[in-house]
């Protein structure tokens, strides 16, 4: 048996040292990433997301330095370490700042989009096809590498305004109304479009295209392997055309948005076609349910707005809730353009220097690149020599961290005042329940009740074995996994605060659902009966 290789001091700094734990709170956090990170994506991740809030926390005078973000066998733990400034000084400083960023958070992403995203998503896309020299690639993945950093700053300074919009809203909702109930304030948000309602529109369109053709439909609905049957006559080598230039655009995701060792949509379109499927056995029609949605809103608004009295207080309501609302679908756009993109276009860049890798002879696959560290990577692109060993233990090593259940925290939590923002986002640790309960509790993230059976999905390759009016159960989920909603009958995640995109999206399909349980998958399995209560965030075993 070959000794183990040991880590460099470089890879060292990215997991959690016993120093660490006793310094500072770290969080373990399962909201966005539920499984233990490639070694290659945590390179590329950990630092970006350390220096880039460093830098956009300052920027927003954040009562927190930073996220600190390392790896506990592979998990994802992060820390917040206080502002040296005195909170209370500090947080003055953060809440003008906020106010000054509220109006344009919307046309802030589009232009980082458009100036800064977009132009380097080409040039990867570029970088991803032809053969590349040991020299080019390893320019290349420098470029990557100084762009991660400035993309991660970038990708707070346009999340963390949205958000703490959203919690100054409804504290000015609780103030003008009333009432105790102030999420009741998000019911008055739903119905904005957004892309991943744009994706999910997308494949509805094309399911209705099967629908219409006996050819299609009996190709997607009785076929073992549907593209293979397309793609033998001309009708189905039309509608595979259409499904991949729909792909080219929206297809740049997958169950884990932000890891590269898991393929997207557009390079395998059967994950498409199981949903389209889906859709097609399903009387549902997106376009109407959107508009009833939009419908309810503006009764909704306007209805309330009558009920204000003229006061500074409506007012400043009342600008607050434009604002919110001509941003709100940043949240999901954010995910399409900047968490899914960039990991999809890293992917596809990566693989082809994992393809120049292959040619020295310095790894057997192309994937296996991402079983390398950066450090690892560098060294042999400029010295190439076999890595064979080492990528083995280092798939080993995932294999084995697969197998644990990571710790919730590490350390004792700080004094800080609790985070709203931060709050919604990740959600609280609620009570784990003992092996008897009856029920356990999460957010009450979607409103509804909603009895039914359990299925456990834990990735992509589980899509299809969601049926109509099954309640999805998962560790959390990513703009992927909203072609789901329409499906299932309810939801309940492991992960997640009311904030959270599982949340969002499942308003937007009226969804009842209860997120950031910390228990469901661990607790819950295919088809167990349970009832979802998603106004006051209880899960009932039945």
């Amino acid at each position: 048996m070959s000794k183990a290789i040991p880590f460099s001091d470089w890879k060292q700094n990215l997991f959690l040292s016993e120093n660490d734990k006793q310094q500072e709170f770290w969080m373990l956090d399962d909201t966005h990433f539920s499984g233990p990170l490639t070694p290659l994506y945590a390179s590329f991740l950990l630092p970006a997301v350390s220096i880039g809030t460093k830098r956009a926390f300052e920027n927003m005078k954040m009562p927190i330095s930073q996220f600190l973000v390392k790896l506990d066998h592979g998990y994802y733990y992060q820390a917040m370490p206080p502002h040296p400034e005195p909170f209370e000084e500090r947080i003055i400083k953060h809440q003008n700042k906020m106010e000054e960023y509220f109006p344009r958070v919307k046309s802030y992403l589009e232009s980082k989009v458009n100036e800064f995203y977009m132009p380097f998503y080409r040039l990867l896309s570029e970088r991803s096809i032809g053969e590349l020299s040991l020299n080019q690639a390893l320019e290349n993945v420098k470029e990557l590498q100084d762009f991660y950093l400035k993309a991660w700053e970038c990708h707070f300074e346009i999340t963390i305004p949205r958000t703490a919009l959203a919690v100054v809203l409804e504290e000015a909702y609780g103030q003008v109304t009333g009432k105790g109930d102030t999420k009741e304030v998000y019911d008055l948000l739903q119905g904005v479009m957004n892309m991943s309602l744009e994706t999910d529109r997308g494949l509805w369109l094309l399911a209705n295209q099967v629908k219409a053709s006996e050819f299609l439909s009996s190709s997607l609905t009785n076929s073992l392997d549907s593209f293979k049957t397309l793609e033998q006559t001309g009708e189905g080598r039309e509608f595979l055309e259409e499904l991949m230039d729909f792909l080219s655009i929206y297809g740049h995701r997958k169950s884990a948005t932000h890891e590269f060792a898991e393929e997207t949509w557009f390079e395998n379109p059967a994950y498409a076609l199981s949903i389209i499927k889906k859709y097609v056995l399903k009387d549902y029609h997106f376009d109407l349910e959107f508009q009833q949605l939009v419908a309810e809103r503006q009764e909704k608004v306007g209805a309330l707005f009558k009920l204000l009295p003229d006061s500074e207080l409506t007012d400043r309501f009342k600008t607050l809730y434009n604002w919110a609302l001509s941003c709100w679908g940043v949240d999901e756009d954010h995910h399409f353009y900047i968490d899914a993109m960039i990991a999809a276009k890293s992917r596809y860049f990566l693989k082809n220097v994992g393809r120049t890798l292959v040619r020295y002879r310095v790894i057997t696959a192309e994937e296996d690149i991402f079983y390398l560290f950066l450090d690892d990577l560098l060294e042999v692109l400029q010295e190439p020599k076999a890595l064979h060993e080492l990528v083995g233990q280092n798939k080993n090593r995932m294999k084995e961290y697969k197998k644990r259940k990571p710790e919730p925290f590490f350390g004792t939590q700080s004094n800080l005042p609790a985070d709203p923002v931060i709050e919604r986002i990740f959600g609280l640790l609620p009570n784990v329940p003992g092996e008897k309960a009856k029920s356990f509790k999460g957010n009450a993230a979607s409103a509804g009740i909603y009895s039914g059976k359990v299925k456990v999905i834990t990735g992509q390759e589980d899509f299809s074995k969601l049926n109509k009016g099954d309640i999805l159960v998962c560790k959390t989920t990513a703009p992927s996994w909203t072609v789901l909603f329409p499906i299932a009958g309810a939801l309940i995640t492991d992960a997640g605060g009311i904030l959270a995109h599982a949340s969002i999206i499942a308003r937007e399909y009226r969804l009842p659902a209860v997120v950031g349980t910390k228990v469901a998958t661990t607790l819950l399995k295919d088809g167990d009966l349970v009832t979802v209560d998603g106004k006051d965030g209880i899960v009932y075993l039945e």
